[in-house]
């Protein structure tokens, strides 16, 4: 398993993960998710009983309007963004978990975990 390296910020980091991986990975603190339930437990397939506080996603594009606004285009299953809540022990292998998830390969050196500072996601 490859080590974390969380980034902020920069979306030309983001945009060269999509292009040479096929996917990004966000992580970012559950409470920055609105409509994500809260009080959730690790979702650790070893069974982990912690609180989760980490929400991991798949960002398969970024996009940024005319306006200078912006946003991403998540990786969805059944019309809902496939997310891994954990807590912080667990955050590495869930970022390792969804890739696999997406492609059926074991997630690439190179690829980053990145985050979002300070900003709240919503979805429609």
């Amino acid at each position: 398993m490859t080590d974390r390296t969380l980034t902020h910020g920069e979306h030309t980091a983001l945009d060269d993960d999509i292009r040479d991986h096929g996917y990004a990975i966000l992580q970012t603190r559950v409470e920055r998710i609105p409509k994500l339930i809260k009080g959730l437990r690790c979702q650790e397939p070893d069974g982990c009983t912690k609180p989760a506080t980490l929400a991991t996603l798949a960002i398969e594009e970024s996009v940024t309007e005319d306006d200078g606004t912006g946003g991403f285009i998540l990786a969805k299953e059944g019309g809902l963004p496939l997310c891994i809540v954990t807590c912080p022990e667990h955050r590495r292998e869930a970022s390792h978990d969804l890739y696999f998830a997406l492609t059926k390969r074991e997630r690439p050196d190179g690829i980053r975990a990145f985050d979002v500072p300070g900003q709240h996601l919503s979805w429609t």
